[in-house]
């Protein structure tokens, strides 16, 4: 039975794209079932976006890394929130919670912070998907978010907003593939030179224009890949917000991409997306939706869960340009 009904729920997010799309069915399954607690997600901005628009959410706050900590205390002493859901596994984030005395305190024992939950489990120690993982917090609470997929929502006014975005680029709805040509890790990146025969694949075979999305750390290795193509991809990379990627993504014809947040999010929308693992562990955060065609060499040393590879990446160098168009002609 749940235990949360009638409850102001605090939930401290996580700083990851793809860790923030693994929360979203732990916060639906939180008001399902009549449940009418109030739902609060604090957050940094980098995330944020993921956040919008979602109909199980009463209220997002955004606080940057340099004032989460002293910003979040104080609006969790404020609003007088009867459970705090502490995702993130750091010592910190716990005793957030513990200090804003808030009574119901859940989350998982690491760190020697066990003392400060009231609701607590210890970290899996086996290999757990991250749908999972967050799904045992629910039963703590009686609640039950298996099942349930992850899903970006979007406001009425941002379908306007996606027109005009479109317009001022150029493009239209369904005539263009995005492509992610970056990663937080050296290990999780394939490689500009295939990138760049997948776009011109794409342009030949598809007729289809090739947009290179993603951050400002994206810019370089995306103007390599767009050089490499003969300038047949546009490269965006660090021009657009995460809603706006976003935006772009809802009309997209598919997505190609390394293991990033973007893949995640695009998954959540439920297009078409082609992406690769090698040295993360699929069986951990592969995405769970029908659309999204997983490629994986097989290679002895894989998952490794490195950033850095002492076997030459033949873990990427099995993943070739002909087994990306495969899947996603089959996509298309």
């Amino acid at each position: 039975m749940s235990v949360v009904i009638e409850k102001r729920i605090a939930i401290l997010g996580l700083k990851r794209i793809g860790d923030a799309i693994y929360t979203l069915p732990l916060i639906e399954a939180l008001k399902q079932e009549g449940n009418v607690a109030h739902i609060t997600v604090f957050t940094e901005p980098q995330v944020a976006a993921i956040y919008e628009a979602n109909p199980f959410i009463d209220d997002v706050q955004v606080f940057r890394k340099t004032d989460f900590w002293r910003h979040t205390l104080m609006q969790l002493k404020a609003d007088r929130f009867d459970v705090c859901i502490v995702l993130h596994n750091a010592f910190k984030y716990a005793l957030l919670s513990f200090l804003a005395r808030i009574p119901m305190r859940v989350g998982y024992i690491k760190e020697g912070r066990g003392w400060l939950l009231t609701h607590k489990l210890p970290l899996p120690n086996t290999v757990t998907h991250r749908l999972e993982h967050n799904a045992r917090l629910g039963d703590l609470l009686g609640v039950d978010g298996r099942g349930l997929l992850p899903q970006i929502y979007f406001a009425d006014e941002e379908a306007e907003k996606s027109q005009t975005l479109l317009k001022h680029l150029g493009l239209i709805a369904g005539g263009y593939v995005l492509m992610v040509v970056g990663s937080i890790s050296p290990t999780r990146r394939w490689f500009h030179d295939r990138f760049a025969e997948v776009v011109k694949r794409i342009a030949v075979e598809l007729k289809l224009t090739v947009i290179i999305v993603g951050g400002p750390d994206d810019v370089e290795a995306g103007e390599s890949v767009r050089h490499l193509s003969g300038g047949l991809a546009r490269n965006l990379a660090g021009r657009t917000s995460l809603r706006e990627t976003i935006l772009l993504m809802r009309s997209a014809a598919a997505m190609v991409t390394n293991d990033t947040g973007p893949m995640h999010v695009a998954s959540a929308i439920g297009i078409p997306t082609i992406t690769w693992y090698g040295a993360a562990n699929e069986d951990e955060i592969a995405p769970p939706s029908p659309h999204t065609t997983i490629l994986n060499a097989r290679v002895p040393c894989s998952p490794c869960v490195k950033e850095s590879c002492a076997h030459d990446l033949i873990c990427l160098k099995g993943i070739t340009p002909e087994m990306v168009m495969n899947a996603l002609k089959a996509k298309l």
